[in-house]
């Protein structure tokens, strides 16, 4: 044993031994080859290859205070032979105009470059240059700013000293020194008062040290007077003095007796009498505003230069003639009635016809009248226009529009109609048709129910052609009769018919259903939508424009302006919001009420010749006023007058573009003009939304019989050629859908145990009877 351990340790210690000594040996190898690696880059320098850079140009911008010498410019390069190189530079303007064309500068061996410009006043210029090389390689321009800043210059200080006249003579002597920096730029004058001015004494200069000197004659110069001097390089001053200086000449006589003397009289032969001015001068003698009419006579004092003036001495920029505020000058409008209103030009609306219709503004309801339209005696245009113009889908030309069930989302997948636009088969696709006829005063119209956009049927799967009769008087009259039910509409108080609650209360431009405000259960399906209340009763879902159908019935509850909504590129249906409307033109007819009148849009005019988001008059009651906020329908809504635009049935009269002499109509709006907020099921606060979304009652005489299923729904839906609607019960929105259905194996089989155990008692039982 001793011995087979006596092995084991030899040969252990053999391989400890021998590794170690195998790895010195190929550290040894190793560093002997690195050795003859940098040996080899030693013995090679001149293998290096020198690199030809592209020189730099290094040059500071330049400043310094003017010192009447030119500016001397100075700076650096960087290259491999700087001596070799050449600077080369140009001198522009503030206004970045050349004035000194491009020159060369040598360098020298340091790198070190200098020059002088011939640029020596006051300002600011830039310097443009760059630097080449031997080897054609130039460096980028560089632009540096030159400055040459203007002296200080104080405002010129005047000395003086007087030597009177000597005895028996007239002549004084006025001297004294003009201290200012610049001497040289130096003037002196006395200018004697009450004097013309052509008395004045020019002092005679010494340049060089601002020493002047000056002799007049007192007897004809008056010795109260202004020591007046202007100096200045490149900032010109001026001071004077006011002095009187002793021995005043002696008085001369006064001719025209005005109390001025005639050496400072300006006006000699005033007439006797007229009072005059300290330069002796009356108002018949006197035109201070030049303008050619004397004082005594101007009525306008100050007349600007160079106008022309009536014999009042007034010009058009001083007259007013028609008292408008605005002067005569740039009145365009002379005749302004008294009272009216003038804008900058000087004329109000009764003068002004801005569309250029032939109306005058103040007139206009209409006041942006396109060009060439004839025009009523209100300035609006009176419409080419016939009331069945106002339906789509007309003449064949219904688009083809798809029902989006089923593309992209849970919904049943609609296939009553064809499987592409023109096709056929089955599937989603469908034309919207439209047809109008006049017979006893009134528009029938036959429809599809399809309509003029893509739509979703949601849980009402699904929509499809329907043969749809409506009948809307052309000369609607206004319903005088009261006495009405009111159940649906309390706030009209039995004026006005009361609209269906559910069902069709209208008809859409392109020939689709308008239904009332509640839904199957009865609560309010726009509420719903917004969720401003949780239904718990049935299950409903409005798709895109707040519409779906009911079996084969497709409408709208909320929202039908998309039907005149143009998609933008790469927009479609999904897309659509109100908000996308255009806000700046008066809303279209987006549908027909029963009583005949239209429906419009949500942007109507504002009084003013403008346009507005007009707004309903309900309110809703809230949670936090212990109302339900629509679960109950139109109960939940009250009518608040003057809260928002329109009435109780959701209607006002005005004008529009198809009826410019105005008519009653109703008005399609998303909007209430209440201010409160709402709190929705998510906790939310959110505005008011416009209850009843198209109309509540009907302000003229409706007849409902005649529409389909009698304004009221049917029940069943019906084949193609029939007039029936569904009206809402709690189908076809409470649909279970099998794909919704999830069976698996295990609750199968527990779900027929018990009739496994059924059977096998039958057997039990059978065999013990025999």
């Amino acid at each position: 044993m001793d011995g087979k351990t006596t092995l084991l340790t030899g040969i252990l210690a053999f391989i400890l031994i021998g590794g170690g000594f195998l790895t010195l040996v190929v550290d040894n190898i190793e560093q002997e080859e690195n050795k003859d690696d940098d040996s080899d880059l030693a013995e090679n320098p001149e293998d290096i290859i020198p690199v030809d850079e592209i020189p730099q140009l290094f040059f500071a911008d330049f400043s310094k205070s003017w010192d009447d010498e030119n500016v001397t410019l100075s700076g650096f390069i960087t290259d491999e032979s700087p001596i070799t190189s050449t600077v080369t530079m140009e001198v522009l303007d503030s206004n970045l105009i050349t004035i000194i064309d491009p020159f060369n500068i040598s360098v020298l061996a340091d790198g070190s470059w200098s020059t002088e410009i011939a640029v020596s006043t006051p300002g600011e210029w830039f310097v443009k240059s760059s630097v080449v090389d031997s080897a054609g390689q130039t460096s980028n321009f560089t632009i540096t700013e030159m400055e040459i800043t203007a002296p200080q210059e104080n405002t010129v200080v005047i000395t003086f000293l007087w030597d009177e006249p000597e005895e028996n003579s007239s002549i004084g002597t006025l001297t004294g020194v003009l201290i200012h920096r610049f001497p040289e730029t130096c003037s002196v004058e006395y200018r004697p008062k009450y004097q013309s001015p052509t008395l004045d004494v020019t002092g005679v200069m010494d340049n060089s040290t601002g020493s002047y000197y000056m002799e007049f004659d007192t007897d004809t110069v008056n010795a109260n007077g202004t020591i007046f001097a202007t100096c200045g390089l490149f900032s010109v001053s001026s001071s004077m003095v006011e002095v009187i200086l002793p021995i005043p000449p002696e008085p001369a006589g006064d001719t025209d007796l005005d109390g001025i003397l005639d050496d400072e009289d300006q006006c000699d032969s005033t007439p006797s009498g007229e009072p005059v001015y300290d330069t002796g001068c009356s108002d018949s003698e006197t035109d201070d505003d030049l303008d050619g009419v004397m004082n005594s006579d101007d009525q306008c004092p100050n007349t600007p230069q160079g106008e022309t003036v009536d014999f009042t001495g007034c010009s058009l920029s001083q007259k007013d003639s028609d008292g408008d505020g605005i002067s005569d000058a740039v009145d365009t409008c002379p005749g302004t009635p008294v009272g009216e209103i003038a804008d900058s030009v000087g004329c109000s609306d009764s003068q002004k016809d801005t569309d250029g219709d032939g109306v005058t503004d103040d007139l206009d309801q209409c006041p942006n009248t396109p060009a060439g339209d004839v025009v009523n005696s209100n300035g609006c245009t009176v419409p080419d226009w016939e009331p069945e113009d106002s339906w789509q889908c007309q003449n064949g030309q219904g688009p083809w529009v798809k029902d989006l069930n089923g593309d992209g989302n849970s919904y049943q997948s609609n296939t009553n109609g064809v499987n592409s636009a023109g096709g056929g088969g089955s599937g989603p696709w469908f034309q919207c048709e439209v047809s109008v006829t006049i017979a006893n005063g009134e528009m029938v119209v036959d429809s599809n129910g399809i309509p003029n956009h893509d739509f979703l049927s949601t849980m009402g799967c699904c929509a499809n052609e329907v043969n749809l009769e409506w009948h809307i008087p052309l000369n609607p009259v206004n319903d005088t009769s009261g006495g009405h039910d009111t159940t649906n509409c309390p706030a009209s108080t039995g004026r006005w018919e009361c609209a269906p609650d559910r069902g069709a209360v209208a008809v859409s431009v392109n020939g689709v259903p308008i239904y009332g405000v509640e839904e199957g259960p009865g609560g309010d399906a726009i509420a719903l939508h917004f969720d401003y209340f949780v239904e718990d009763r049935q299950p409903i879902f409005l798709g895109h424009c707040a519409s779906h159908s009911a079996n084969v019935n497709f409408h709208y509850h909320y929202d039908s302006q998309c039907s005149v909504w143009t998609p933008g590129v790469g927009e479609t249906i999904a897309d659509y919001d109100w908000t996308d409307l255009d806000d700046t033109q008066h809303s279209p007819i987006i549908g027909w009420a029963f009583d005949g009148y239209p429906i419009y849009g949500m942007y109507g005019n504002d009084g003013s010749g403008g346009i507005k988001a007009i707004t309903s008059s309900y309110e809703v009651e809230r949670t936090q006023e212990n109302g339900d906020q629509g679960y109950n329908g139109i109960d939940d809504w009250n009518y608040v007058a003057g809260v928002g635009d329109l009435d109780e049935c959701n209607g006002r009269w005005g004008v529009t573009p198809e009826y410019p002499e105005g008519t009653y109509h109703y008005v399609s709006t998303p909007l209430s003009g209440s201010s409160k907020l709402v709190t929705n099921t998510d906790g939310n606060q959110v505005p008011m939304i416009g209850m009843p979304y198209f109309l509540l009652c009907y302000h003229g005489v409706a007849d409902l019989d005649a529409q389909p299923s009698n304004g009221q729904g049917g029940g069943g839906g019906g084949p193609r050629t029939t007039q029936t609607m569904v009206l809402y019960e709690h189908m076809p929105e409470l649909l279970e859908e099998t794909e919704n259905l999830d069976v698996n194996g295990q609750e199968l089989l527990w779900n027929s145990s018990f009739i496994w155990i059924g059977i096998v008692a039958l057997i039990l039982l059978r065999k013990r009877s025999k």
